[in-house]
């Protein structure tokens, strides 16, 4: 299997990520009322015929940037969990190779006379039914005496 590679997140880059994070909402919440303004100027009674496209190219294009932001976003989302995952998975590898190196094994042995005596008479009582035989089989049918 291919070694899986894996570094722990400094606290500056914790930092620099929540940073990030904060100021890419920022942006969003900007961008969403720039979008809003632009619709509202496009709608308008009062734009002149020729600013109303310029004002619907606008909000278009900001659409378009809100959406490379949100993109941008979650593939940096899916990249941390991908870390955490990483993380799961080379943990519960190194739990699962401690415990094998831990684990007590039973020794192979002879099993001593007196527990085989008691094994066989076990095996024996299973193989008895307390059902008796029919008549009408004669490989099966016990003798009476």
């Amino acid at each position: 299997m291919d070694e899986i590679e894996y570094h722990e997140e400094t606290e500056a880059e914790k930092r620099i990520n929540e940073w990030r994070q904060s100021q890419r909402k920022i942006m969003i919440d900007i961008v969403q009322d720039l979008i809003q303004t632009s619709h509202k100027y496009a709608k308008s009674q009062y734009t002149p015929n020729a600013q109303r496209a310029r004002w619907t190219k606008l909000a278009g294009q900001l659409i378009w940037y809100k959406d490379q932001i949100l993109k941008n976003y979650t593939i940096e989302a899916m990249s941390i969990d991908m870390q955490a995952l990483k993380k799961q998975v080379i943990e519960s590898g190194e739990r699962r190779q401690r415990e094998s190196q831990t684990k007590n094994f039973p020794l192979i042995g002879f099993r001593k006379p007196e527990d085989k005596k008691a094994g066989d008479a076990e095996e024996a009582d299973d193989g008895e039914s307390s059902e008796p035989a029919e008549a009408d089989d004669p490989e099966d049918a016990k003798e009476i005496a």
